[in-house]
């Protein structure tokens, strides 16, 4: 085997490069706003669909009505809505590293911290999705404040959204 060929003084060097090999995609592969939306919009049919096929065993169960008259049965009835949303979005990502929109788009979702994906890393990055969606996408548009274009559901969870590239046609 012989002698090695690495000096003590080529180790800070060789860790930058290990380092570098970690990193995320350069910005080429960063969604756009446009792109992001798209796929919301995608999605937003899906979970309402869960939502509307999950919501009739709750309606039946209040005799045919979303609310009562103390309101804390509409109340529930927007936790377990969105709990139904959180929980579509967690397990695609889980699952799949992608919902349906995301797909069609050509988009993944890719962790920053050590692969695989937390429970509570994917419950996070949807909670804080609908913050940062809610004024006027403000934590979506952060990303073209932030040096690494990174989202404030990008940010608060350690995960990143990346654009795929184009599969060739065979």
């Amino acid at each position: 085997w012989g002698k090695s060929s690495i000096h003590p003084t080529d180790i800070v060097p060789l860790i930058e490069k290990i380092k570098s090999l970690n990193t995320l995609p350069d910005s080429a592969t960063k969604p756009t706003l446009l792109r992001r939306a798209s796929a919301l919009v995608y999605d937003l049919l899906g979970v309402l669909a869960v939502c509307l096929l999950a919501g009739f065993p709750p309606v039946l169960l209040n005799g045919g009505a979303i609310t009562t008259d103390d309101g804390i049965a509409y109340v529930a009835y927007l936790a377990y809505n969105l709990a139904l949303a959180v929980g579509y979005f967690a397990v695609s990502w889980r699952l799949k590293h992608c919902t349906l929109g995301m797909k069609a788009w050509r988009l993944e979702l890719v962790s920053v911290a050590e692969p695989p994906f937390t429970w509570l890393q994917l419950i996070k990055r949807a909670r804080v999705g609908i913050v940062a969606w809610a004024p006027a996408g403000a934590g979506i548009w952060w990303q073209y404040l932030d040096a690494e274009g990174r989202t404030w559901q990008d940010r608060i969870s350690a995960t990143r959204m990346v654009v795929l590239k184009k599969r060739k046609k065979t």
